[in-house]
């Protein structure tokens, strides 16, 4: 999401203290709130890339990218004028000023890069493939996570993590399976184009386990709005290329879409869905521990499929099924494995600082 969804997991570390002031009535209108927005956001984002009649994704995602940074730019008003209630409730630190410096987006040169890859080939993938089948091929960030983080960084996962990601890999090899079979029992469709949405998804998996990587390394420092701007700023000009390929390649210039104000209003609404999911990301993770965040985002995954079957039609058989439910049992796995990993480490960390503190 958004996607610009860049940065919606700050504040992670303080989620238990807040979860405990949270009453049960809050933690579920936020939770509902979080899922109502994410799978809007995927229902709409299938009817702003219609194959059809405007099969140029870049320029439609780009559009609503540059959406997103208008919302940024109303943030940084709020941020200077708004009353200060407003700007607690929106994350906007009162002291740390949102930052349009030019120079200063530069540095998100890579990141940008990297999130362009993942925003431009998964709308390409649900463009080309069924929504349920969408979420089946962007699965497999979770392999090229452990992958790159074996390479980049030379760490090694568990036994168990490893086992929880080949249940994933094993989940999307089934469903693709059954896609397969789907798409030659429908007149309208061909393998062609499941295998440019397969190969589409698979892409978008890898610069969704490299994004986090390269943001670690250039922007650690800085809070999730700021990032937002940094990395979407810059996003802007990877676009450029794609978006002249379409231009003068795809001939989309002819093409009557382009000049549908129906269309457009409707994008500027689904990048303001997308928009809004970055606060609903943040304030879950502000009234909820990060175990209830990974729950939610499983049934998200779940509710995203069925509806989508009800809304679009698409086509489910029991093999598909099968592989859905396999995919986001072991996603839901793999995701609590990680999360006793991390808090783990932490404890130790936090057992070592005080043996230190005791030994001075």
């Amino acid at each position: 999401r958004s996607k610009g969804r860049t940065g919606s997991g700050g504040g992670e570390c303080r989620a238990g203290d807040k979860m405990a002031k949270a009453s049960t009535p809050v933690v579920f209108a936020v939770v509902s709130f979080y899922v109502l927005v994410s799978v809007s956001t995927t229902l709409m984002n299938k009817l702003s890339f219609p194959r059809e009649t405007f099969p140029f994704p870049f320029t439609v995602t780009c559009f609503q990218m540059a959406v997103a940074l208008m919302w940024l730019m109303v943030l940084t008003v709020l941020q200077a004028v708004g009353p200060g209630f407003i700007c607690k409730f929106l994350g906007l630190s009162r002291t740390k000023r949102l930052d349009w410096n030019p120079l200063n987006m530069g540095n998100a040169i890579g990141c940008a890069g990297a999130f362009t890859g993942m925003l431009a080939t998964g709308n390409l993938c649900l463009m080309f493939v069924q929504v349920s089948f969408y979420q089946a091929a962007k699965s497999q960030h979770i392999l090229f996570s452990l992958i790159l983080s074996s390479l980049l960084l030379g760490s090694h996962a568990a036994l168990n993590i490893i086992l929880a990601c080949a249940g994933v890999t094993v989940g999307f090899i089934i469903n693709a399976m059954a896609e397969v079979d789907i798409m030659r029992s429908l007149v309208n469709d061909n393998i062609t184009s499941l295998v440019w949405g397969m190969a589409a998804g698979l892409v978008s998996s890898f610069f969704v386990a490299l994004y986090p990587l390269l943001l670690k390394r250039s922007m650690v420092s800085m809070d999730n709005w700021q990032i937002s701007i940094n990395v979407n700023s810059m996003s802007l000009l990877w676009f450029a290329p794609l978006i002249g390929y379409e231009i003068y390649q795809g001939k989309m210039l002819d093409n009557p879409v382009l000049y549908d104000q129906r269309f457009w209003a409707f994008n500027f609404a689904t990048a303001t869905v997308g928009f809004v999911l970055n606060l609903a990301s943040m304030m879950q993770v502000r009234v909820t521990s990060p175990l209830t965040h990974m729950v939610v985002g499983a049934f998200k995954g779940a509710v995203t499929t069925c509806l989508g079957v009800v809304m679009y039609g698409n086509k489910m058989n029991m093999t598909s099924a099968l592989g859905v439910t396999i995919l986001i049992s072991c996603s839901f796995f793999y995701s609590y494995l990680k999360w006793q990993h991390t808090n783990s480490e932490t404890s130790l960390r936090e057992k070592g600082l005080g043996e230190d503190d005791k030994d001075k």
